[in-house]
Order: C-alpha cells, then sequence, then structure tokens
C-alpha cells in the first residue's frame, strides 16, 4: 500500500479561515458584483475603508 505522507501533511497543517479572513474575501466578492450599484459602501463606507480596517485586525491578531 502506497501512502502520500505529504499530500497528509499539507491537508492537515493547512491554514484555518479566520472570520477576518471570511470577511475580506467576502467584501472582494461584494466589490465586484456590485461596482456599478450605489449602496451603503457608496453612502457610508468605501470598500476600499473596510479591507484597510479588517487588515489592521489582521495584523493585531498576528501580534498578539
Amino acid at each position: 500500500m502506497n501512502i502520500n505522507f505529504e499530500a497528509i501533511e499539507k491537508a492537515w497543517f493547512k491554514p484555518k479561515k479566520t472570520v477576518l479572513d471570511e470577511l475580506e474575501e467576502w467584501v472582494y466578492r461584494y466589490r465586484e458584483e456590485h461596482k456599478n450599484d450605489t449602496g451603503i459602501f457608496d453612502k457610508f463606507l468605501t470598500t476600499g475603508d473596510v479591507l484597510r480596517k479588517i487588515q489592521e485586525l489582521k495584523k493585531e491578531n498576528e501580534n498578539g
């Protein structure tokens, strides 16, 4: 029997997504899907503002 330990290790130690990662992906998708619409981001925030804040929070989490 041939077992691919490298593939198992890569799958097992794959980095887990955080809530911030999920939110960041959602903002990117939202921005792409609604690039011509005027909505909440246009009225209150830009997607760039939201993405910058997410990145700040991710850095804070990494630094402890």
